[in-house]
């Protein structure tokens, strides 16, 4: 626990609508009241039991198949060891690797998606979810041919009965979970079969850690599913640590799978932030996703996860979640906002606009101020057009002047008035030529200030703004957004990015246009930037 914060805010709560697809752990948190979708990819209840007439519905599929089965332990190449275990388990012995041996032949043959579901809850009712447990890391390990052989590399498991017999395991009994521990340790011969085993039975750590230090690569074959089984079972930073440059890639975006981040965020906690984060960075997520990934970011009760949230606020459903975040850690909130407005990171000017609004809204959390405010300038000093009455546009919460930079009037030491401050901003809406004489009158970096802080809020409005409200600082900040916003396929906004810059006028400005018409390697950038270069020539 932090004891910078009281004790609910550094509890992780996940709502119902990020518990649907989870992968239970034993002692960690619980998915909602499965459904009829749910149940077909593996999830089960706490208390769920599996239906009593499985092991008749086995009986039947292997007499079905004993044809086959005979054919194949017959098979010259078999392997001779398997062969032994499988007959043992045909004839009543409890042997793991002969029930597996066995799953492996019909499943061949038959080549139904339900066979190994159908084996699974036979030995589920006949034996236990513990045996089960290490008949499908035998499975593992046996390669699908006509004979009996062992596999090295990789074969994959059923999905479905996997998260079945986890979910088993998580909701039964201490001695049924114990038992399953026990005896998937002598399951674990092959890299596969560690890797079913921890991701049944995710509370060995250690287990976990093996697989961390030899993650899934491209020489498995079936390497995503395998990829999903580790990330379902990590439950230490340790994990992290150990998986080093391992990280999530597109195909653990894949469908049925967003379960798998909250996953692993109940089962590491905050400290899978960076691993999320870095996965919203360089990844597109597919739309349906994206919220509830920004979602489960803001949920994280840690500094770092608010700060790396705060870093992305103009991002698409930033916003909305991060004011969440300030809500349900009001106290953490006032800690983060208070040192990036301290600081010379680039969100600064947001942090203390949010800090502003926070307070306002919290004024129990508020310290001592340590603001100084220049005074306001005499209507005489104030540009005439800021001082014409017009109509008083709605301005959105975080325009509220007094958290905002203030605008100071060049060579006098004063700043505009609120109501000047409010009129400029309305013009800023839908800027013109107006804002000549304000940006003659003021001082620029002042009002690039101004300019960016509002920027930082996300809004759309504010971009075209910055080309009359920015200065070269702005130019060149602009210029640093444009290839993350261009390879995130938000090109639209990129090329007013590059309006704003051409607006904005200066040399360093025309400078970051050439450069952009000729580097970027998106083609509605450099044409942008080009018929804006050829302006000035």
């Amino acid at each position: 626990m932090d004891d910078h914060f009281p004790p609910e805010e550094d509890l992780l709560v996940l709502p119902d609508s990020l518990r649907e697809d989870l992968h239970p752990r034993r002692g960690g948190a619980q998915p909602p009241a499965t459904g009829v979708t749910d149940r077909s990819v593996g999830a089960i209840d706490p208390g769920d039991t599996v239906d009593a007439g499985a092991a008749d519905a086995l009986a039947r599929l292997i007499k079905d198949h004993r044809g086959p089965i005979e054919s194949a332990l017959s098979h010259r190449k078999s392997d001779a060891a398997m062969v032994a275990q499988a007959r043992d388990y045909l004839g009543g012995v409890d042997d793991p690797a002969g029930a597996a041996a066995i799953l492996s032949i019909v499943e061949r043959v038959r080549q139904g998606y339900d066979t190994t579901r159908i084996f699974t809850d036979g030995w589920v009712v006949e034996r236990g979810p513990a045996f089960a447990a290490c008949a499908l890391a035998e499975l593992a390990a046996i390669a699908s041919s006509n004979e009996l052989s062992p596999l090295d590399s990789l074969r994959l498991v059923d999905s479905v009965s996997l998260r079945r017999v986890r979910g088993l395991l998580a909701f039964g009994s201490d001695a049924e979970y114990e038992r399953a521990v026990g005896r998937l340790s002598a399951h674990r011969r092959t890299r596969a079969q560690r890797m079913v085993a921890s991701y049944l039975v995710p509370t060995r750590h250690d287990w976990v850690d093996e697989c961390c230090v030899e993650p899934p690569d491209d020489e498995w074959g079936g390497e995503r599913a395998y990829r999903s089984l580790l990330w379902a079972s990590i439950g230490t930073p340790r994990h992290l640590e150990l998986l080093g440059e391992w990280r999530l890639e597109d195909s653990d975006f894949g469908a049925y799978s967003f379960g798998l981040r909250a996953t692993m965020a109940d089962g590491v906690g905050p400290a899978i932030a960076p691993v999320l984060v870095s996965a919203w960075d360089r990844i597109k997520v597919y739309k349906l996703w994206l919220e509830p990934l920004v979602q489960l970011i803001s949920l994280l009760p840690s500094d770092e996860a608010f700060e790396l949230l705060l870093e992305r606020y103009d991002r698409e459903h930033a916003r909305t979640h991060l004011r969440a975040a300030m809500e349900r850690f009001p106290v953490r909130a006032v800690r983060v906002l208070s040192k990036v407005a301290g600081s010379d990171s680039t969100s600064a000017l947001l942090a203390a606009g949010l800090l502003h609004l926070h307070l306002k809204a919290h004024p129990e959390l508020a310290g001592p101020s340590t603001r100084t405010r220049v005074p306001d300038a005499p209507a005489s000093q104030v540009p005439a057009v800021l001082t014409e009455p017009g109509r008083a546009a709605r301005l959105p919460d975080y325009a509220d002047p007094d958290g905002l930079p203030q605008v100071l009037i060049a060579d006098t030491g004063r700043a505009l008035p609120e109501a000047a401050t409010k009129r400029l901003i309305t013009l800023a809406k839908k800027p013109d030529e107006r804002l000549e004489a304000v940006r003659d009158a003021c001082d620029r970096r002042s009002l690039a200030d101004l300019g960016w802080a509002l920027f930082l809020h996300g809004d759309p409005w504010v971009l075209p703004a910055l080309g009359w409200l920015g200065d070269d600082r702005t130019a060149r900040d602009l210029a640093a957004l444009i290839p993350g916003w261009a390879d995130r396929g938000a090109r639209a906004r990129a090329v007013k990015a590059v309006e704003a810059i051409a607006r904005i006028g200066t040399a360093c400005a025309r400078e970051l246009l050439d450069e952009l018409a000729e580097t970027s390697p998106h083609n509605a950038v450099s044409t942008a930037a080009r018929q804006r270069a050829r302006e000035f020539a």
